[in-house]
């Protein structure tokens, strides 16, 4: 930790030149033991912002001394002074800080800081109660281990508004107590106006403590471990994006990224030169790791430049499947020095926030604005209501796994855009897609009539073999279904082959297309939990040396397996899991039971392999980058072709240290000669013909696919 004086402290900081947060309370309390804050207005908001940079303090065991103020009318601080409300004053004010800090709506990470210190004593608080009209100063003291002392007095009025950067240019004074004869005249007059006021001895104001009652019921909401250096660092950055979110930023491209320097593939410039030739408006079929988001945010960034070149204004949608995906657009927009609203997890995070900023953007304060929201969030009433007021010709759409947008709800909400940009490396759901099937074209039509025709395609063959992505080995895993399965299989197969030839002829009620779909969905789950799946699996991983366990993904299926001698029947990813365990393999599920923090550990636990493996079912198919993943066991014997190319784009992404990736594919055989096993076979030959096809050891499968009986019914 570096003392004050090896920092390059300047005198005065100044928006518009100087970022205060990271040149100024950043830098400081990095190097800070001890910090006397006083703010002169009392709000959630206001508190939030004091806390600037106070993740470092915390880091280095500090200290912290806060003054609240709170302004009242004459009548109310002469009562106040002789002491007739004192204690009721006191009172309303504990409770306000109780419901900021810990109440039912505290939701805001940077608050939870102040709990912290108070949970580990190293925090004091008290209320400075004023006549209106007094005390208006803006009054901080870091002292650092050497001795050290920096004072900073700020011009900015203390209430919300005055705080916002981008509305109200704020200045701080600085005073360095190494400039001796400077901090004599300025520096130590403040620091002696503020113990003054600490000790209830400023006219005109009562300084009352905050009873310890209150401080109590703080500290029993915290958890002590809550806070480690890695939470420290993301509340950091959080704070960092949040002080951009008033639009003060604007997009540009990224010289480097990482320590590549940036430049689009051609397949990306292709892609958006079609797009801009197309009205602005298309799909991008852009192969599963082939940098689809890079893409797009180019392409933003561009419309961006553009439009402000001709004093316009433009609003930027991101609009993806859930929030895991939301938080990596989050990051990527990152790079491009776009901050955009998390519109996703609890509406009170961030929705006056954004409120806010639509507001700056209609009035024209800010001319771009961007935000990142889910679908469930996008049809909700609340946030039609927001984007319904913005003009068509200053919005921006991108929809991310596009094909989602094709269902009826999420049709119906997507915006009055002028810019429209679909991302997906499967856009329309296949005639083979149980689950849809036989309904597909309904969803496509609507999907084309919003975003318009596919406008580029770029696949996974371009991608292998232009080096955008890492070949790979396929390995056919033959799984033969029980005598119990495969009777099931032929009932529900008979089932729906009824019903699909009633539909074709004279059509469907509402109860047999559901029955249909009920049908295609437990005949689906049937074949993703075939019980010798979980035998084959022992057999191949228990000899896997140590070595070659690491980056692995285990995709499970989603249905139970029965098993004779247990009590209950067990999911499948719990079977999955038992059997990794069991052969000594580290491995974690990855489900959508998982929180969002957990998650986060998971992924980098997976990438600096403190564990082998990731076992999930669905969670990983759209959008979650996991490139370091080396090797894939696929147990769920998709049929639907979105599903499969999904998984193998994820497991094709470029890594370091990566050359050849590996899929195992558990391949679901009849024992039978039925015509619903043949249909079985075909289906099953579909998914590994396609694997085949690029595989770099495609002979050795081809003799495979021979062997197994796959090659019929496929070209």
């Amino acid at each position: 930790m570096s003392d004050f004086q090896s920092l390059d402290i300047k005198a005065v900081y100044r928006t518009g030149s100087d970022d205060l947060y990271r040149d100024f309370y950043k830098k400081v309390l990095s190097s800070s033991v001890s910090y006397d804050r006083a703010v002169g207005y009392f709000s959630s908001e206001l508190l939030s912002l004091s806390v600037r940079g106070l993740g470092s303090l915390i880091s280095n065991n500090g200290s912290m001394r806060l003054i609240i103020g709170s302004p009242l009318s004459d009548e109310e601080f002469e009562a106040v002074k002789h002491g007739i409300t004192l204690q009721e004053m006191i009172k309303d004010l504990s409770s306000k800080l109780e419901e900021i800090l810990i109440g039912e709506n505290s939701h805001d990470i940077r608050l939870e800081l102040l709990s912290y210190l108070i949970a580990t004593r190293r925090l004091t608080i008290k209320f400075a109660l004023r006549r209106a009209g007094m005390y208006h100063e803006k009054i901080g003291i870091f002292r650092d281990s050497a001795g050290n002392c920096i004072v900073f007095q700020g011009s900015a009025n203390e209430t919300p508004h005055g705080m916002l950067i981008s509305l109200n240019a704020e200045s701080l004074s600085v005073y360095r107590s190494w400039d001796e004869h400077i901090f004599e005249l300025y520096g130590e007059e403040f620091i002696k106006g503020f113990d003054k006021l600490w000790r209830n001895e400023q006219s005109n104001t009562v300084t009352v403590d905050v009873p310890s009652d209150t401080y109590s019921k703080i500290a029993q909401k915290i958890k002590i471990p809550n806070f480690n250096q890695d939470s420290l660092k993301d509340i950091e950055n959080a704070f960092e994006l949040a002080q951009r979110y008033t639009g003060k930023s604007r997009p540009c491209i990224p010289t480097h990224i990482g320590k590549n320097v940036f430049k689009l593939f051609d397949h990306q410039r292709e892609a958006l030169g079609l797009w801009k030739s197309s009205g602005f408006k298309g799909i991008l079929k852009l192969a599963t790791g082939s940098g689809k988001t890079i893409t797009s945010i180019y392409g933003a960034t561009k419309i961006y430049e553009a439009k402000a070149k001709a004093n316009q204004n433009l609003f930027l949608i991101i609009a993806v499947p859930y929030i895991e995906l939301a938080i990596q657009w989050i990051e990527n927009l990152s790079l491009f020095n776009i901050f955009a609203h998390e519109c996703f997890d609890s509406k009170d995070k961030w929705s006056s926030r954004f409120e806010r900023s639509i507001e700056y953007f209609r009035a024209g304060s800010i001319d771009f604005l961007a935000c990142v929201v889910v679908n469930k969030t996008l049809t909700s009433t609340y946030f039609q209501q927001l984007i319904n007021k913005m003009s068509s010709s200053s919005v921006m759409i991108i929809g991310d796994e596009c094909h989602n947008h094709s269902a009826e709800n999420i049709f119906e909400s997507l915006p009055n855009a002028y810019y429209r940009m679909g991302l997906s490396a499967t856009p329309f759901r296949s005639d083979n897609d149980e689950i849809d099937s036989p309904f597909s074209n309904e969803a496509k039509n609507r999907l084309l009539s919003y975003y318009g025709d596919v406008v580029a395609e770029y696949g996974l063959d371009d991608a292998i073999h232009q080096g955008v992505l890492t070949p790979y080995e396929y390995h056919i895993v033959p799984v033969y279904l029980t005598i119990e399965e495969q009777e099931s299989y032929d009932e529900l197969s008979a089932k729906i082959s009824k019903l699909i030839a009633k539909q074709q002829s004279s059509g469907l009620v509402k109860q047999e297309r559901e029955n249909l779909t009920i049908f295609f969905g437990r005949r689906s789950r049937l074949l993703g939990s075939a019980k010798n799946k979980i035998k084959r699996l022992g057999d191949i991983i228990k000899d896997t040396p140590v070595e070659e366990r690491k980056h692995t993904l285990f995709y499970a299926g989603e249905g139970r397996v029965f098993e004779e001698d247990a009590e209950d029947d067990l999911n499948v990813i719990d079977q999955v899991s038992n059997i990794l365990n069991a052969n000594g393999w580290r491995v974690s599920q990855f489900t959508g039971s998982v929180s969002r923090k957990k998650r986060k550990q998971l992924l980098s636990a997976f990438k600096e392999c403190t564990i082998d493996a990731l076992v999930a079912m669905k969670v990983l198919d759209e959008g979650i980058d996991v490139p370091a993943c080396k090797a894939a066991y696929i147990l769920a014997s998709t049929k639907n072709p979105r599903q499969y190319i999904q998984r193998r784009g994820r497991i094709l992404r470029k890594s370091e240290d990566k050359y050849m990736a590996n899929i195992y594919d558990f391949v679901v055989l009849p024992i039978n000669n039925s015509i619903f096993s043949e249909k079985l076979k075909i289906s099953e030959a579909e998914r590994v013909n396609d694997f085949a096809l690029l595989a770099a050891n495609k002979v050795e499968i081809e003799r495979e696919i021979e062997k197994y009986g796959l090659c019929y019914g496929i070209n």
